[in-house]
């Protein structure tokens, strides 16, 4: 069951603040998670959680996605029942204060009925929110394809998952054919991690995807799972958040349900477990 957990928080006044944050970010989760965990991830390189952030002035949002049951357990749990008020951030000598939490769950079977089994639109507007990229026989990639997202998307569906699997070369090569890019507000961003400035481009992306419904329906699902696990490179160091922008003049019909609690860290509710 995909989660999120969403975390409000307060920085300095006199500090600037960007989605740069969110490779310190990932130092700070480690060191939230039990050891033994981020070392089982360390070993085995194993991505079954993103993070990211996003900033407004001194108002900034830290998400963290788990794609797994284990990871929900080992990285959403112990964010959601932590009582502590601030995280300090060593390296830039700066103080986050917690102003509440948010979980937000969807299980698998939704995203299948929702939008696997449904009629999506052949529009489909993808918004990367913080800096995105690809690599590709060793070269960064600063455009997005239709290969590249749809690849990325499958594979990191296929690591969440707890069965079946999407990804196959047959599947990659329709999207190539049939999905093409009929609008795009991108630009070109780096994205600074440990002195090396990764090229990478941030905005919106609108496809129009031709051929069989059903490759229609799978990107959409693939598109909605995007949300939490991201795509690209780099997930869990903060690049590579999306969404999907929505389609008013598409007719749909029975939205997703998504389990959506908020968390005050001034509520005794702050410990509760959710459902996994």
């Amino acid at each position: 069951m995909p989660t999120s957990i969403t975390i409000q928080l307060h920085g300095d006044e006199n500090q600037q603040h960007g989605s740069y944050l969110g490779s310190l970010m990932q130092g700070v989760l480690m060191e939230k998670i039990d050891p033994a965990y981020a070392e089982h991830l360390h070993m085995t390189g194993a991505h079954p959680y993103s993070q990211y952030i996003q900033a407004n002035d001194n108002t900034l949002l830290w998400t963290v996605n788990a794609l797994s049951k284990e990871a929900y357990e080992y990285i959403i749990l112990p964010l959601l029942n932590d009582n502590e008020k601030c995280i300090n951030l060593k390296h830039r000598q700066e103080t986050l204060h917690i102003e509440s939490k948010n979980l937000e769950q969807v299980s698998f079977d939704e995203l299948v009925q929702k939008y696997y089994l449904g009629n999506c639109s052949r529009k489909l507007c993808i918004r990367f929110l913080t800096p995105t990229g690809f690599k590709q026989d060793g070269k960064y990639c600063i455009f997005p394809t239709p290969r590249l997202i749809f690849q990325s998307l499958m594979l990191r569906q296929d690591a969440g998952a707890e069965s079946s699997t999407i990804y196959s070369e047959e599947m990659v090569e329709e999207f190539e054919q049939y999905a093409e890019i009929t609008d795009y507000r991108l630009r070109s961003v780096k994205y600074s991690l440990e002195g090396v400035r990764i090229p990478a481009f941030i905005g919106d992306c609108t496809f129009r995807i031709r051929g069989p419904q059903q490759l229609v329906n799978v990107a959409h699902m693939l598109a909605q799972y995007g949300r939490f696990s991201g795509v690209g490179i780099k997930t869990g160091l903060g690049m590579g958040a999306m969404t999907v922008v929505e389609d008013r003049s598409y007719n749909k019909k029975n939205s997703i349900h998504i389990t959506d609690t908020q968390y005050s860290t001034s509520n005794n509710e702050t410990g509760k477990r959710g459902d996994s």
